[in-house]
């Protein structure tokens, strides 16, 4: 598959048509997103007001001005897919961009913030609420109880967007809502051209395109070699079924939050060991699970053959990866790293079977236990953790460094999202599932069985500011004076002093905001950010598969294996001065 350039379908001024191809990550996504809602992404955020003067930031004409603005600025948002007999194509058309269409907004009202949280799981579970000519809506929630609180929900379809792109999707629309400038806008057919396939966007695209399919079917064949060393493997005790891939998944999560102090210390200690948090949360979250299953073992409700096969598997993860620095120098840094559009691959980690010291040798009933289960220490050392940690680094960084790297992880996304593919979508959009097709599957059928899918996004601080409009000496404001990679949709400009002025005055305060991904299938994901100097771990998971229960306990033993590992000092460290 290769996608192309935009084309021009309709030149007349202000009903102009453009179209492309859908990339290799589109088109797996587009289809994922089609079958069983999986693949879409809903974001909600609670928001105050921050004078009673500014009320009418919240009415219809405002809202409706300020999501127009951002459909000018981000034209892909308001792309549709034509399933056209050649293949996928995005199709984006100049009315559309231009106007709000009736589903593009939705008003309505809810009497708390618990009604808002009911209304997202609204959401999650009912049917989707995007099409193929609908990849990006929002829904404001007036709230009853408290004039000056309101929601937004938006939800967004992955084939169009990522993480980075979402957060300033996000961003610009709260910004422009808080705000009566506005700034220039790039025009629309220039505009669409920045929106390229991942595969098209790299510093080979000048290549003959002889060599571009090359390029792409060794970084194919490659990942294939690696794919089939990852064999077995296992995850949380679950009710796995024959039914469940293709049975639309249940989606929920859990999110556990630490102090900034302990999110300080956690940091610091990441820093003096020489350690990244996304390699250390791999090996706490698979000693977090070690515990989980020694506790279930120990209660009998584990049998002996599934520990004894749990006990010898490795731990496979996916992690997602931002691909925007592998592209084009120049699209980058001239607002590509945070415009929308797909810009994410996916790579796999190996750990080494789970931890578990004494008790894979000694009589379980002879062991000191902590809650049930061995304590921390009991099941791999300080210095074993390190080794672990070091073991998920070297991984990274000999992925990193390969030649082929953009290659290998659009592949490794397409083979991991393949039981979503176009193929399996049209059959199971056209068929009925038999009754009796619900069998109860071992925990050793499941092969190759990822552990757990994510990674850690950083620091959102900045790509998701709490106030607006934001200040001018921010550096993703519009009215900022230089250029920065992360700013995207919006042209060199000069804005006026009165504007400066006008962007002092803060207006809106985010007082929460979350991320509801749609996961596909029994997948279990975690992930861990820093929100307001708070470290953060966050699962989603399909609740047909995992309970409550259980991702609650995983996620309880996470914390503490962090704070035990990261939260103080070991062997002949200085204490750090931090209270836990």
């Amino acid at each position: 598959m290769t996608s192309e350039p935009w084309t021009s379908l309709d030149s007349t001024p202000g009903r102009r048509i453009f179209f492309r191809p859908l990339g290799i990550a589109e088109t797996t996504f587009y289809w994922s997103g089609v079958l069983n809602n999986t693949a879409d992404i809903v974001m909600h955020m609670h928001l105050r007001t921050t004078e009673a003067s500014d009320q009418d930031i919240l009415s219809k004409s405002n809202v409706t001005r300020a999501w127009a603005s951002v459909k000018r600025r981000f034209p892909l948002i308001a792309a549709g897919v034509d399933e056209h007999e050649s293949g996928l194509r995005f199709i984006i058309r100049e009315e559309t961009v231009m106007n709000i269409r009736p589903d593009d907004v939705t008003f309505t009202e809810v009497n708390s913030f618990h009604h808002a949280e009911c209304f997202v799981y609204d959401i999650m579970d009912g049917p989707r609420r995007l099409s193929s000519q609908l990849l990006t809506r929002a829904y404001i929630l007036r709230r009853t109880d408290r004039s000056d609180h309101f929601h937004i929900v938006v939800v967004l379809a992955h084939c169009i967007t990522d993480a980075a792109g979402t957060s300033t999707v996000l961003r610009t629309f709260l910004d422009t809502l808080s705000s009566q400038i506005e700034p220039p806008y790039i025009p629309l057919g220039e505009r669409v051209h920045m929106y390229r396939a991942l595969e098209n966007n790299l510093s080979s695209r000048d290549l003959p395109l002889v060599k571009q399919r090359w390029r792409r079917a060794l970084g194919y064949a490659i990942d294939l070699v690696w794919m089939s060393r990852f064999k077995g493997g296992h995850t949380l005790p679950g009710d796995f079924r024959e039914s469940t891939p293709r049975t639309s998944p249940k989606n929920r999560s859990h999110v556990s939050v630490f102090s900034r102090a302990v999110s300080s210390t956690i940091l610091a200690n990441c820093h003096r060991h020489g350690i990244t948090m996304n390699s250390a949360y791999y090996a706490l979250s698979q000693v977090a699970m070690s515990r989980v299953l020694c506790r279930q073992y120990l209660k009998g409700q584990i049998s002996e053959e599934e520990w004894e096969y749990r006990k010898r598997q490795p731990m496979y993860v996916l992690g997602p990866l931002n691909l925007r620095p592998y592209q084009d120098k120049d699209w980058f840094e001239t607002g590509g790293s945070g415009d929308v559009g797909l810009g994410a691959g996916v790579v796999r980690y190996m750990l080494p079977f789970m931890p578990l010291g004494k008790i894979s040798r000694g009589d379980p009933s002879r062991l000191e236990l902590v809650d049930g289960a061995p304590d921390f220490p009991a099941l791999m050392s300080f210095d074993r953790f390190l080794l672990r940690c070091a073991n998920v680094k070297a991984q990274a960084q000999k992925l990193l460094e390969h030649p082929r790297l953009v290659d290998i992880c659009a592949a490794s996304l397409r083979l991991y999202w393949a039981a979503f593919g176009r193929e399996v979508t049209l059959k199971m959009r056209d068929s009925a599932h038999p009754e009796n097709d619900d069998k109860s599957v071992s925990v050793q059928s499941l092969n190759p069985m990822y552990t757990q899918v994510g990674a850690t996004l950083g620091n959102m601080d900045n790509l998701v500011p709490t106030t607006y409009p934001l200040p001018p000496e921010h550096y993703l404001s519009p009215l900022h004076s230089t250029p920065h990679a992360h700013r995207a949709g919006y042209p060199l400009w000069s804005p006026q002093a009165a504007a400066l002025e006008d962007a002092k005055i803060p207006r809106l305060h985010v007082e929460y905001w979350r991320t509801h991904p749609y996961t596909p299938p029994a997948e279990l994901y975690l992930g861990a950010s820093t929100v307001c100097q708070q470290l953060q771990y966050f699962a989603f998971y399909d609740q047909h598969v995992f309970s409550d229960k259980i991702v609650v306990e995983w996620l309880s033993e996470l914390k503490d294996a962090t704070l035990w590992y990261l939260g103080q000092p070991h062997g002949n460290e200085m204490p750090l001065q931090s209270k836990l």
